[in-house]
């Protein structure tokens, strides 16, 4: 589908030391580390609870993308950044499954695993406990401060400087019509400034996420990000990701 919109593409962004994948994580290359969001594990069971059918199928979508991406980087790390499983209530059976999967198959790949904590993480720490990982409210190194974005950089206590912040939370996404007038979505990575500093929104990698469509604005700032709230948004350059298309830098959102 992204053919379709050649006529706007900037460019693809491989020459830099933050590299967008196309299944939706972000490769920090100075770090080693491989940033992933918003895999909302767990979600068809809540889907299912509501009476809606759809096919148990997120959990080995999620893990092909992995092990794409651990492959395509050198990553020793991944960090997820927020919101590893769906229910806010306590951790539903399928979600409590795939989350123990999940961590044995980063134990399997001898990778080191950093947890955030999203407004959808509650009652997982016992699971983490047991596998000897902490859920940290907050990361930095070398300048990249790593937060969910469910809340105000504010109501945090102790944060460090930092050059570049990184958030998810959001699962951006923009709509581009084609040439026959057709709207297509696609999940994205914005970039933009946040109070002059540099600010990533990392796409959702989860494959039943349908994205916050950036370019309608048909969004409710009440839901959006605190910390996006406190930006100009019409600046921020959307890289879209699409696993056929690859990964194209489109111009800033007030153009599209």
């Amino acid at each position: 589908m992204m053919k379709h919109f050649k006529s706007i593409f900037r460019k693809s962004p491989k020459d830099s030391k933050i590299r967008v994948l196309k299944e939706g994580g972000v490769y920090f290359e100075s770090l080693k580390l491989l940033a992933i969001s918003d895999l909302q594990l767990g979600h068809e069971a809540v889907l299912h609870n509501r009476g809606i059918s759809v096919p148990m199928e997120q959990f080995p979508i999620i893990i092909e993308r992995l092990e794409s991406m651990l492959k395509e980087t050198s990553a020793t790390r991944v960090l997820i950044n927020g919101d590893l499983k769906h229910e806010f209530s306590k951790a539903a059976q399928q979600e409590w499954d795939e989350v123990l999967k999940l961590l044995d198959f980063f134990k399997s790949k001898k990778v080191e695993l950093i947890l955030v904590r999203g407004n959808h993480d509650n009652y997982i720490e016992k699971i983490l406990k047991n596998h000897h990982l902490k859920l940290n409210d907050y990361y930095c190194e070398d300048g990249f401060l790593f937060v969910h974005g469910h809340k105000s950089l504010k109501e945090y206590i102790g944060i460090p400087e930092f050059k570049t912040l990184v958030i998810g939370h959001v699962h951006p996404a923009v709509s581009i019509k084609d040439d026959v007038e057709i709207p297509h979505k696609y999940h994205c990575l914005l970039k933009g400034e946040f109070h002059g500093k540099e600010l990533l929104v990392l796409p959702s990698i989860s494959p039943l996420a349908s994205g916050t469509d950036m370019v309608s604005q048909n969004y409710s700032h009440d839901t959006l990000s605190p910390i996006l709230n406190e930006c100009d948004l019409p600046d921020f350059i959307p890289v879209v990701i699409d696993e056929k298309g690859g990964v194209k830098e489109f111009p800033k959102i007030r153009y599209l």
